[in-house]
């Protein structure tokens, strides 16, 4: 049985070094933000819980999406060192986030997904 690590890095191989393409790093950030729990049944636990939250309007529910994304981020992409997520706007189905860690500072903007037809 291939285990979760083993079926990321190959997914992600080239991304590892910090001096990678920011594009591509960009990309495959993005790609685990995109991605709601449940959805690769493979690897059921894959994704981020970003998505299960009914809004985010108030500074409260900005904090708790920045937990569920810096906790994605950490066990699915731990070679990017992200350490703290801001969250920039939230304009109906898009997420504008700042990541700060290891790497340059890098904004990047992600789809949210409903449940009942994939779009918030």
């Amino acid at each position: 049985m291939v285990s979760r690590i083993e079926a990321t890095d190959a997914f992600f191989a080239g991304t590892r070094e910090l001096g990678a393409d920011g594009g591509l790093v960009e990309e495959r950030l993005r790609l685990i933000l995109e991605v709601r729990p449940g959805e690769r049944p493979l690897l059921p636990s894959f994704g981020c819980r970003v998505h299960g939250m009914e809004a985010i309007e108030t500074q409260h529910d900005e904090q708790l999406a920045a937990v569920f994304i810096e906790e994605t981020l950490g066990e699915w992409a731990p070679w990017a060192g992200v350490r703290r997520v801001k969250i920039l706007a939230v304009e109906g189905a898009k997420i504008q986030v700042r990541l700060e860690g290891r790497a340059p500072v890098m904004d990047i903007t992600f789809s949210l997904q409903g449940e009942e037809n994939n779009v918030c």
